[in-house]
């Protein structure tokens, strides 16, 4: 497993293989996001790819096409590729984030918003 820092947290790269989806190849990525104490990712979109977030562990909310959803521990949501999408931990401990991803290409982002100044 790789872990990949983020300003937020990091990242750990649980699984990255090839697969078949209803007939279409792609990468599946199954990664943990780990957020910090009141600390989020960036508003973005994928192009083609698509997320499912599954909150394992702490507090958070999805910002997804700009209306906030509160997750509640062992919950999972659908991000389609296109949707805006940002997760924002709620509390001053970790939040643990399962996320599922295909097909998986960690250049498809497109940020509008980064509390940390990142360029694409």
């Amino acid at each position: 497993m790789s872990q990949i820092e983020k300003p937020w947290g990091f990242e750990d790269q649980v699984l990255i293989t090839q697969v078949d989806v209803g007939g279409e190849r792609g990468m599946l990525g199954i990664r943990r996001l780990v957020i910090n104490g009141d600390e989020m990712t960036s508003y973005a979109y994928h192009e083609t790819q698509a997320d499912v977030i599954y909150l394992e562990e702490g507090e958070a909310t999805l910002r997804i096409n700009g209306k906030m959803e509160e997750l509640e521990k062992g919950e999972a949501r659908v991000v389609r590729s296109g949707d805006k999408h940002q997760i924002q931990n709620i509390n001053d401990e970790v939040a643990e984030i399962l996320e599922v991803s295909f097909p998986y290409k960690p250049e498809d982002i497109t940020r509008i918003e980064d509390p940390y100044n990142r360029e694409q």
